[in-house]
């Protein structure tokens, strides 16, 4: 069971961007704590461009109502923010999620 209780943590910081894109620092805490946990599913050398999507259904099994309201907010901030592609096939579907290089350049660990 993977471990997503930062999603917990009532963080209202607001986002500020420096140049059209947020540095990691400028984030609010539980949306770096998703970029982490995001980056921690992916391998650690893409052998391609083409990493994989993630599934949120996946990710969010079994979880509280509250948990995946958090992690779907999260996931928009991200895309808004050019981090991660979404994708969602048909209404109520699985919304799949693919990390941009973007995020790899700019928050490598």
């Amino acid at each position: 069971m993977q471990d997503l209780s930062f999603l917990e943590q009532d963080d209202r910081t607001p986002i500020v961007e420096h140049g059209g894109t947020p540095d990691f620092g400028a984030l609010p805490r539980r949306t770096r704590s998703v970029v982490q946990f995001l980056q921690g599913k992916l391998p650690v050398t893409p052998i391609s461009e083409d990493t994989g999507d993630l599934s949120l259904n996946t990710i969010l099994e079994g979880k509280t109502k509250k948990i995946c309201a958090r992690m779907f907010y999260e996931a928009l901030v991200l895309k808004n923010c050019g981090l991660v592609n979404l994708n969602q096939n048909e209404p109520y579907g699985d919304v799949t999620l693919k990390v941009t290089s973007r995020l790899n350049e700019q928050f490598s660990t």
